[in-house]
């Protein structure tokens, strides 16, 4: 009887402790999985390895729209990540403002050909004419 009544006591008693090491646990995971997705959001920049050329001249830089196509095959805008489709409205809209604008390529070297292609396809449907190809000299 005895047993029962101490057992009685005890589970009729409040817990006046925490266990904080399931907490802990959970908050370094979080800590951990949002470092690695914050690293991966604001790595944003991209690069393009741009082939050299022999004989490449520098071309003036006032109404030049630069569009850049990376190795994995993404077009950027200047700095902005664009789908064909973006690509072309925006192109349309400042065309529209200036019909004397002209476009920079900037193709990483180990970039498709299929996506220099759908540019330039893009560019002559949209009546560009002022094509210019980035290249570094020697």
């Amino acid at each position: 009887m005895r047993n029962r009544e101490y057992w009685k006591d005890v589970s009729d008693e409040i817990l006046s402790e925490i266990n904080v090491i399931p907490l802990v646990d959970i908050s370094l995971v979080l800590l951990i999985i949002f470092m690695v997705t914050a690293n991966y959001i604001m790595t944003s920049s991209f690069t393009v390895d741009i082939a050299q050329a022999a004989h490449a001249k520098a071309v003036a830089q006032a109404d030049i729209v630069t569009i850049s196509i990376s190795r994995q095959g993404p077009m950027y805008l200047g700095n902005e990540l664009v789908t064909t489709e973006e690509l072309k409205r925006k192109i349309k809209a400042l065309r529209a403002s200036n019909q004397d604008i002209s476009v920079m390529i900037s193709v990483d070297k180990n970039a498709g050909f299929k996506n220099v292609v759908q540019v330039l396809d893009l560019l002559s449907e949209l009546g560009i004419t002022r094509l210019n190809i980035a290249a570094l000299a020697e």
